[in-house]
């Protein structure tokens, strides 16, 4: 996996790249004559035409470039036998601190510069890189905040999960409830599954089953299949009465709901 790929990432267009496994053998064969990589700048996995992750390789002797093919074909399937040894894995593993921790220039001037979303992938990357103890959390806490407060909603999320978890900074419920709620309140559907839980668990607000419901339902009607699960499970818990109201108040939060104005429909 050290061929490194010319061809850039989609998300932060960095070339630093190497390819990566198939998820799937569906996914190899709805993709012909492309490969699956993993940017080191961003970890984003993406697909694209095959023949460029190559160039690397291309301007050696052909018994070398066939002898180093072995070699990493050897490698690479004695290490799936030591790694998964149930068989091939569903998905790819999460990558590893030093490839977390990769971040193009390009993306720490456009965070020092206000980019919302370069602060946000900037933390995350550096909540990943565990090898740098305490200094990386800071760092991560210290990117999340200045993409929470200018309105990143997943940087929200992340510092509600992190006061939750007490890992990387002291455990706070009541923060971890703010952070969540402003994160849902502003349209992110995992924090609305996240504050359902909170309702559910009660940690940081007082245990309500009625407005877990409402806060899953409201995900799920942003296509969020966790909320899906967890607002059907949860109804098996609620009296007719209880589900009749948190329906109602998941409506009402739903601009978009259609109204079936039946005296309406009668008179036509």
């Amino acid at each position: 996996m050290g061929v490194r790929a010319n061809t850039p990432c989609p998300k932060c267009a960095s070339t630093r790249c190497r390819e990566s496994r198939w998820s799937s053998h569906k996914e190899k064969v709805d993709n012909p004559d492309k490969h699956p990589f993993r940017c080191l700048s961003c970890s984003h996995r993406f697909i694209a035409p095959f023949g460029t992750a190559r160039q690397g390789l291309g301007g050696r002797h052909p018994l070398l470039t066939v002898a180093a093919a072995a070699v990493i074909t050897i490698i690479v399937v004695s290490g799936i036998g030591l790694l998964w040894p149930g068989g091939s894995p569903e998905e790819e593993a999460a990558p590893t601190a030093p490839q977390a921790n990769a971040t193009s220039p390009t993306m720490e001037e456009a965070a020092r510069n206000g980019d919302l979303e370069a602060q946000f992938r900037l933390g995350r990357a550096a909540l990943l890189d565990t090898s740098r103890g305490k200094e990386g959390a800071a760092e991560a806490v210290s990117w999340l905040k200045r993409a929470a407060t200018g309105g990143h909603a997943g940087a929200m999320l992340q510092l509600g999960k992190l006061y939750r978890s007490g890992v990387g900074m002291p455990q706070n419920y009541e923060y971890a409830e703010k952070w969540i709620r402003t994160a849902a309140d502003a349209g992110n559907s995992e924090a609305m599954v996240e504050l359902g839980r909170l309702y559910r668990s009660g940690l940081g607000v007082k245990a309500d089953s009625v407005q877990a419901y409402v806060w899953f339902n409201r995900a799920a009607a942003a296509m969020n299949m966790d909320g899906v699960h967890e607002r059907d499970s949860i109804a098996l818990k609620l009296s007719a009465a209880e589900l009749k109201a948190a329906q109602a108040e998941s409506l009402a939060a739903d601009e978009n709901h259609a109204d079936p104005a039946p005296d309406k429909i009668a008179q036509d």
